[in-house]
């Protein structure tokens, strides 16, 4: 799992790269070179400069030193222009960088500084083609998965969904095309829709549907007791 130092870390070098490469910039782009797959924590494309730099984060010393991508011979510096390894001040030495590749350190007040430059590799494995499309398709997918995370984020981490009977879900209807919210019984075939004017029925097993919670006995049963106790 990956550590909240890790994640911050890597928003981070988004934010270097986004600064320097201005037109696109990712985290998490997948690539794939001969035959090996693996992602990159952030890439950037520059189209005026037609470059692409490619940076690596490492949160502690035995990531860095388990990570067999840095040194093989498809690595993460053979694939882009130029790529940088990023880590906590003093994580590592100059002398433990990788050859062609540049160091930033970022400090406790995320200031990052350049270490050591990288080297300009001008044959990249991969074209510059083929890294800008996996880069914007990593930033859309980004976009997406915000948007779906704050619109169906499960509060109760599944607390109650085990043998759950009742679910909390989110529809489109294709009708009016609002998104509303629902409460439905487990497998049940449609719902009304909520918007006002419309109330067509959504089928919910064809309609864009995401389950955010589930609800068991076990939660009525607390629910019951609470609202007993306040009736008291």
């Amino acid at each position: 799992m990956e550590s909240h130092v890790h994640k911050h870390l890597k928003k981070q070098s988004l934010y270097w790269l986004k600064e320097k490469m201005t037109d696109l910039c990712a985290n998490e782009v997948k690539l794939f070179v001969r035959r090996k797959r693996f992602k990159a924590d952030a890439l950037g494309i520059n189209l005026k400069r037609k470059e692409a730099r490619i940076i690596e984060v490492k949160a502690t010393r035995s990531d860095f030193l388990r990570d067999e991508v840095l040194h093989s011979d498809c690595g993460y510096y053979q694939i882009a222009h130029y790529a940088y390894i990023m880590t906590p001040v003093g994580l590592i030495t100059l002398d433990e960088v990788p050859k062609g590749y540049g160091l930033l350190e970022i400090d406790e007040y995320d200031t990052i500084i350049v270490k050591r430059k990288p080297t300009r590799n001008p044959n990249p494995v991969l074209s510059l083609d083929i890294l800008i499309k996996r880069t914007g398709r990593a930033a859309t997918n980004a976009v997406l998965y915000q948007e779906l995370s704050r619109e169906t984020k499960d509060k109760t981490d599944g607390e109650f969904s085990k043998g759950a009977t009742v679910q909390l879900i989110s529809a489109t209807c294709p009708a009016c095309k609002k998104r509303k919210k629902y409460l439905t019984k487990i497998n049940e075939a449609e719902v009304a829709c909520k918007a006002r004017g419309c109330k067509n029925a959504i089928p919910l097993s064809k309609a864009r549907v995401h389950i955010i919670t589930q609800y068991n006995e076990s939660f009525f049963k607390q629910l019951k007791q609470l609202n007993d106790e306040e009736q008291e």
